[in-house]
């Protein structure tokens, strides 16, 4: 058996810490982890004594901890300033576990919208009473007496922007609010626009005005899905048929959501798929149930 002073050639080193030759090579260029003697032929030896310190690096490396906040942490490495490392590279993986959660649950509102559209596509214009919670919008007016696809889409890449400002995911569905005491007038889009879901839990603390920050009251709604642009008036025509045929009283503006954009278009439909929906009372003054 070797003695403690015997030297290790670059091969028995990285076969004993189980990392590769090129790593060592990596870390000798790179002043991280030097080997203790080099001769005339350039072939690396390195000491036992130095298995430690190779152990730890590994052991460093291994908790995702660069190789430079390594190689300075040995310059002077004592109790405190390794643990002050450690806590700093702690803080970062709770940040970064905070933005995965982040992530994964704008991954699952994506998908129940998904689940919730594909549910849609199978009674497109067949109306229906829905009950919806509170909602909470960011609007914006589209300022356009004549609408198309290039005010539609400036106006939502608008509000999208401002939310990535605020750091506010917009998974929950965009669509066009549109004003019922403008809609059947010479400008029926006057006043009307563009928006995006919030958060349920979103708090205005970022001071948005509130003529562009609004909350839809929770309430019963008549529904119908269709293919067409969220400006497109027709399909709001035969929805407000069929509430006076049932004796329903339009309380509130029209939503026109949209569920499917461009991206899913088909040979079949070349047009969006949206929600339409207006907020209703009912008759007797009773309310939709909300699994209903």
């Amino acid at each position: 058996m070797k003695d403690e002073n015997a030297l290790l050639s670059i091969s028995e080193m990285a076969n004993i810490c189980r990392i590769s030759r090129q790593t060592l090579i990596y870390y000798d260029k790179h002043d991280v982890f030097k080997p203790y003697y080099m001769d005339e032929k350039g072939y690396r030896y390195y000491s036992v004594l130095q298995i430690p310190f190779l152990r730890e690096i590994c052991a460093l490396k291994a908790n995702n901890l660069s190789l430079k906040d390594i190689a300075d942490n040995f310059e002077n490495r004592n109790i405190k300033n390794t643990q002050d490392l450690l806590r700093f590279k702690k803080q970062n993986l709770e940040e970064e576990m905070e933005e995965l959660k982040r992530k994964l649950k704008s991954i699952d509102e994506r998908l129940a919208y998904y689940d919730y559209a594909q549910k849609e596509t199978e009674h497109p214009l067949q109306p229906y009473l829905r009950h919806f919670p509170e909602r909470k919008i960011l609007f914006c007016k589209w300022d356009a007496r004549e609408m198309d696809r290039k005010v539609l889409h400036f106006a939502h890449m608008k509000l999208r922007n401002r939310c990535d400002e605020f750091h506010i995911k917009v998974d929950r569905g965009w669509g066009a609010l549109l004003r019922k005491d403008t809609l059947y007038t010479d400008h029926p889009f006057l006043e009307s626009g563009a928006y995006v879901n919030l958060p349920s839990d979103f708090e205005n603390i970022y001071q948005i005005p509130e003529e562009n920050y609004l909350i839809i009251p929770a309430g019963t709604f008549a529904c119908m899905c269709k293919y067409g642009m969220p400006y497109e008036t027709r399909y709001v025509d035969q929805l407000y048929q069929w509430v006076e045929e049932n004796h329903y009283t339009v309380t509130g503006d029209i939503l026109d959501e949209c569920l499917l954009d461009t991206t899913f278009y088909t040979e079949e439909h070349k047009a969006d798929f949206c929600q339409l929906q207006i907020p209703v009372a009912l008759p007797d003054g009773s309310e939709v149930a909300c699994d209903s």
